[in-house]
């Protein structure tokens, strides 16, 4: 009876890593349009598991027992100050990329303790399959996303071109006679290359092609989903140019859809395709399992529950010695020339999730044109990460602005108030235009604003927001936009002057929260 208990409760252990990382990945799956297939992807694997159940072979008793039992203990105890790191950090991807692989060899080692390294063999693949869902490291998807997109936007000009259509690329913008047309990121196959590498990986498995059929059906399928964007991003462009640009948001879902259909009843067909004779599975009458000691699953559990509860008692205990800053916010110079309030678009609210936002544009000077942005985000696990996701080097390449370079940074201080802007270069219509972009929490752990509060996101503030134990502690973004000056000098001075008119101050009530 205890064996039975043992071999049961063994199989919790896995099943609370995978549990765990699908709640780290949750938000990405939730917040990030691109990996909204990321929520198909444990039931897909879940179900290739389950095949592969049906044909194990008969377990063996590993060779190397005690090797693999330090090993599997080893990565449990990394568990500890992973968690602590993850807490303070729930968007850095190289986070979720070091917690998946550690489940993944951590569930692999399990297997190949239960039934020998056939079954970790065996098993390799939906436990493997799992990280299609793992989103891709920042840079490498910055610029996979910018080159897909002036691709399709540059094929879709020169085939609107080929139909008697007048239009010219502006970045990822479309020019037509009488509007423009974007390439976003739907249109660019980004989401659907990576549903086309999922899906392609899916029915390879499940039609068990060789591996060599698998990757040529892989790329294929790449291929084929890449050249059903170009035809939604060139259909929608006849549409704009002959029905007119208002009637597009009629017309955007019905075509991304339909040609959604074509992709994937294509790549179906070519997976059948590749279908030859299947190779021969192993069988086996229903093999018993190895037996276990049941002191070892509780210990996990046990140390599961310790990391948890530490990983609490940690930022609960820095918390206290947080130091709240002035709370501040943007007001606008409704007084000045040519002011005009914006209304920010569904789409954005629908992606930054903000609390309070505001937006508008004017000048100060002839020719001199400004735009603000201003959002404040309340304490919260996602708050974080979604500010972080407004960038100006990824969002207004997507408008038609030629990103130039990231300029020195600097720190606006008045009074008790000292805020981190970084500054970025890009240009519109031959002329520079200067992007200042401030983010601040609203607690810190130490009192004056230092060089180790700059606003970046490399992996050592990281890791020192951990060690500080800094988590959830409410953001403020703002963003200012200013074309017309000759330099990068005369933006930043004038930037300051800005500020000093539009920031509005009020001392925290509690410099100490409890």
């Amino acid at each position: 009876m205890f064996a039975r208990a043992a071999r049961q409760l063994s199989w919790i252990i896995p099943g609370a890593l995978w549990l765990w990382l699908f709640a780290h990945l949750h938000d990405e799956w939730t917040l990030n349009a691109r990996y909204n297939y990321g929520w198909a992807v444990p039931f897909l694997a879940g179900f290739l598991f389950y095949l592969r159940w049906q044909t194990r072979p008969a377990p063996l008793a590993p060779t190397a027992q005690k090797k693999l039992c330090v090993v599997g203990w080893i990565l449990l105890a990394l568990l500890l100050p992973l968690r602590v790191v993850e807490e303070a950090n729930p968007d850095w991807r190289l986070l979720s990329w070091i917690l998946a692989l550690m489940v993944v060899s951590f569930s692999l080692i399990d297997l190949w303790r239960k039934g020998g390294r056939s079954w970790a063999a065996h098993f390799a693949f939906p436990i493997c399959f799992l990280l299609v869902a793992v989103p891709w490291p920042v840079q490498f998807e910055n610029v996979v996303v910018h080159g897909l997109t002036r691709v399709v936007a540059s094929v879709a000009v020169e085939a609107a071109g080929l139909t008697g259509i007048a239009a010219y690329q502006l970045g990822n913008v479309i020019q037509l006679a009488d509007g423009f047309v974007g390439v976003d990121e739907a249109c660019s196959g980004v989401k659907t290359l990576q549903a086309a590498i999922m899906v392609s990986l899916f029915l390879g498995e499940l039609l068990r092609l060789a591996w060599r059929r698998r990757l040529v059906l892989l790329l294929v399928g790449c291929a084929w989903m890449f050249a059903c964007n170009i035809l939604r991003a060139t259909t929608l462009v006849i549409v704009a140019a002959r029905v007119g640009i208002p009637a597009l948001h009629q017309w955007h879902d019905l075509i991304g859809n339909a040609v959604l259909i074509v992709g994937m009843a294509g790549l179906g067909l070519a997976a059948f395709a590749f279908k030859g004779k299947q190779p021969p599975s192993a069988t086996s009458d229903r093999p018993s399992l190895r037996a276990s000691s049941l002191w070892e699953p509780a210990a996990t559990l046990l140390w599961f529950a310790l990391i948890f509860a530490g990983s609490e008692i940690w930022y609960r205990s820095h918390e206290r010695r947080l130091f709240s800053w002035p709370t501040w916010e943007a007001q606008w110079p409704a007084g000045s020339a040519a002011y005009r309030p914006l209304s920010i678009d569904e789409s954005t609210r629908a992606i930054l999730r903000y609390n309070d936002a505001s937006s508008a544009t004017w000048e100060e000077l002839p020719s001199v044109r400004w735009w603000g942005f201003f959002a404040r985000w309340q304490p919260q696990r996602t708050a974080l990460q979604l500010v972080r996701s407004h960038s100006p080097d990824i969002c207004l390449p997507a408008i038609g602005r030629t990103f130039r370079g990231r300029l020195p940074s600097f720190q606006f201080e008045e009074g008790s108030l000292h805020l981190p802007l970084r500054a970025y270069e890009f240009a519109q219509e031959s002329q520079p235009l200067f992007v200042f972009v401030c983010i601040q929490e609203d607690r810190s752990s130490r009192p004056e604003r230092s060089a180790a509060d700059s606003g970046e996101w490399s992996s050592r503030s990281r890791l020192r927001a951990a060690w500080n134990g800094q988590r959830n502690l409410g953001q403020r973004l703002l963003e200012l936009a200013v074309i017309g000056l000759p330099d990068y000098e005369a933006a930043r001075d004038a930037a300051e002057a800005l500020m000093r008119k539009i920031i509005s101050t009020t001392a925290p009530t509690d410099s100490r929260p409890e």
